[in-house]
């Protein structure tokens, strides 16, 4: 499966599996994972994924998904994670693939 599109809310592949965050929100923090970065000129971006993806958390950082080639070589795409907030609400994050949790963790945190 090959990315077919990418959103702030999503990446979508042409298999129609997607790739989407989710935060319980206290009160004044937005925390989310920042699809926007990734465009066609990134690396691994036109890899034929194949349905078993593998994520990884980078707390403080954001997550990686990728899956093996037939070579068994994992190709990755780094997905940043931010927590925009005052410093008092939670900084965490979910990570779903269709529409299950597969990861949770922590934002990185930007004070305003």
């Amino acid at each position: 499966m090959k990315i077919k599109e990418v959103t702030d809310e999503h990446i979508l592949f042409d298999n129609g599996n997607t790739i989407t965050f989710e935060h319980d929100r206290d009160c004044c923090e937005c925390n989310y994972a920042d699809f926007g970065t990734l465009t066609k000129n990134n690396v691994n971006y036109g890899f034929n994924f194949n349905e078993e993806l593998i994520f990884e958390f980078i707390d403080g950082m954001g997550f990686r998904f990728g899956s093996k080639d037939s070579n068994d070589v994992i190709h990755w795409i780094f997905i940043a994670c931010y927590s925009d907030q005052n410093g008092y609400y939670s900084n965490d994050i979910d990570i779903l693939y269709n529409g299950n949790q597969v990861l949770n963790g922590i934002c990185e945190e930007h004070i305003y």
